[in-house]
């Protein structure tokens, strides 16, 4: 708490946050995030919030018409501005909105938060209107592109973007390029040679490994009927690889294979697949995960109404993400993509598409505090983008799965490396929160090991579960909550909490219970730390039988209840019978004035 305590002293001495003290209609809650140089980051729960905001729409010039300005440019500096929302000041209305709880009261933000859905649009606007009027400057997202025909024509354009940013208080990060010859930008490399695609749109696809059997072809030619549909020469190109499909041939993938190999993947690579990437077109990004690699696909929706790729993705695994529960290798697939295509989403309304069902929820609309710590990792990476997530059938995801399954082989990049080690250092804060000593965690480790329900679990956890019908009896207490489970450091978890071996159960369920706490208490102790299915009725059972606390437990004596006095005489009245010497009578009292009637009764039944 100590870090939280600085951690908010040091955003409110920026002017980010101030305490607030007026009640307020919006109240969100705060997820503390560390970071690898140890300190921490305090994020914001916004997603109601984010259901009532007013989108602004900024429109953003079309690609070609952007690319056109370009003409005759040989030097150019790419600025980046990304976390930039703190700088941009808060309406005073929209200030109460933003109030979040902390253990040291309640804050509000006087700058754009991280996480509102409307952040990435305002913030294009702000900047395309700093630099209104600028020669030679192009703005897209969070990019600023500046450019010139001579390095002298240029240096007096760059002066200029940094004299009005300067003016308007917007700092920099050190991702800048200066003076470069050629840049990345809007998905092109922009030279003096001129404008060509980035090849990083189609290496996923120019270098994918040939098929090593039946079931490779098979997800291969899915790929391509699904995505080549567009051009007229795949069922030709692809013939000599279909006849390993016959059952009366053997496998041999031979030149002729591997020549239309080649050839497929230059045309699906080629423009009569490939579409133009357009800002004003609907756009969803599909991903998809294998055991061992990631695989992604921009697509926008044409004119002519047909779904076409823009760009393709894929990677390799790290050893250390490889070992993810399934459901977070979809998690980090989705996030992964959208990151990798941020120069096309940022600012845009689009659809995310799984096969992975529970991510629906798990990435969209449930609360940040009540996800396990990897996908909470990923979720807060996705906080800046403004997208729908939508299941689908795995049949309609060919492209991506078949990338997942083919990825390059390259080293993973030094920003995954960074993200990965992010991850890390999230799901190890959460073994050091647990109550245990690293001697109890071992002895913890040992015993799921040990026990053949973790075992399974476990195994169920990094390759997928089932249809819960299928599902092994002593395991199907296990189904409604497989999407919780992972495994951190080895140890298996649920959530934020050790799931606990049957060999341990009695032990745990006696220190839960230890200094005899009353059922509140002891399921407060076990949500912070441990779990197994029915650990809920086995504490209440467990206080409610032990002999101690039913010795020194007392019943407390209802309290009396008021009355609230009415505003009339007879406005309301109370009756009651009562015995006295021998007599059997009616009892009437006005609650107003207290005036009493008193009747003699000779029959106190109904008849």
């Amino acid at each position: 708490m100590k870090k939280v305590k600085e951690e908010l002293k040091r955003m409110e001495e920026l002017g980010v946050i101030a305490p607030i003290e007026e009640a307020t209609e919006w109240c969100s809650g705060m997820v503390i995030v560390p970071k690898p140089n140890g300190k921490i980051r305090i994020c914001v729960d916004l997603t109601r919030l984010n259901n009532d905001v007013c989108r602004e729409r900024h429109i953003l010039p079309a690609v070609d018409e952007t690319l056109a300005k370009l003409s005759g440019a040989t030097v150019f500096s790419k600025l980046d501005a990304t976390a930039g929302f703190w700088q941009i000041p808060l309406h005073k209305d929209s200030v109460p909105l933003t109030t979040f709880i902390t253990p040291y009261g309640r804050y509000c933000f006087h700058r754009l938060p991280f996480g509102i859905s409307s952040a990435p649009e305002h913030f294009q606007k702000r900047l395309t209107q700093m630099l209104e009027g600028l020669e030679g400057t192009l703005c897209h997202a969070d990019d600023i592109l500046v450019f010139g025909a001579t390095h002298k024509e240029h240096d007096a354009r760059l002066l200029k973007v940094l004299n009005r940013l300067e003016q308007n208080g917007l700092t920099l990060n050190e991702k800048c390029e200066f003076a470069v010859p050629q840049v990345r930008f809007l998905g092109h490399i922009i030279s003096a040679e001129g404008i060509r695609a980035d090849p990083d749109k189609i290496k996923a696809i120019k270098q994918m490994p040939e098929p090593k059997s039946v079931a490779d072809v098979k997800r291969f030619l899915g790929m391509v009927n699904y995505i080549g549909k567009f051009s007229p020469n795949i069922a030709e190109l692809t013939g000599p690889i279909r006849d390993l499909l016959k059952a009366e041939n053997d496998w041999t993938w031979g030149i002729q294979q591997q020549q239309a190999f080649e050839k497929v993947k230059q045309e699906l690579s080629s423009p009569a697949v490939l579409a133009q990437y357009c800002p004003d077109r609907q756009t969803r990004v599909s991903a998809d995960a294998s055991f061992f690699g990631l695989g992604g696909v921009l697509s926008q929706l044409q004119p002519a109404g047909e779904w076409r790729p823009v760009a393709f993705i894929s990677r390799s695994m790290t050893p250390t993400e490889k070992r993810y529960a399934q459901i977070e290798k979809e998690a980090l697939a989705i996030t992964w993509a959208c990151e990798r295509f941020q120069t096309y989403l940022l600012g845009l309304d689009f659809v995310v598409r799984t096969d992975h069902k529970p991510l629906v929820s798990l990435l969209g609309s449930r609360l940040l505090d009540d996800l396990p710590p990897r996908i909470l990792r990923f979720r807060l990476r996705l906080l800046r983008f403004s997208f729908k997530i939508m299941h689908v059938a795995g049949k309609n995801l060919i492209t991506a799965d078949t990338l997942s399954r083919a990825p390059l082989e390259e080293n993973p990049s030094e920003a995954d490396l960074k993200r990965e080690e992010e991850v890390k250092v999230c799901v190890d804060h959460v073994i050091q929160q647990l109550p245990a000593t690293p001697t109890k965690l071992a002895q913890i480790k040992k015993a799921q090991e040990d026990d053949e329900v973790c075992r399974q679990l476990s195994s169920l956890v990094r390759t997928g579960w089932e249809e819960k019908k299928t599902a092994p009896p002593h395991l199907a207490l296990f189904w409604q909550y497989r999407h919780d489970l992972l495994i951190a450091e080895g140890l298996l978890m649920k959530g934020n909490r050790l799931v606990i071996p049957g060999s341990l159960q009695k032990d745990v369920l006696e220190r839960v219970h230890q200094g005899h706490q009353g059922i509140t208490k002891c399921l407060a102790r076990a949500q912070m730390s441990v779990w197994w299915p029915g650990i809920t009725r086995q504490i209440k059972d467990k206080v409610s039988q032990c002999e101690t606390c039913v010795k020194n437990s007392y019943s407390h004596p209802e309290p009396l209840l008021t009355t609230l006095l009415p505003s009339r005489p007879w406005q309301r009245v109370a009756a009651d019978l009562f015995h006295w010497n021998k007599g059997n009578y009616i009892l009437l009292i006005d609650y107003y004035s207290r005036y009493i009637e008193v009747a003699s009764l000779t029959v106190t039944t109904t008849k």
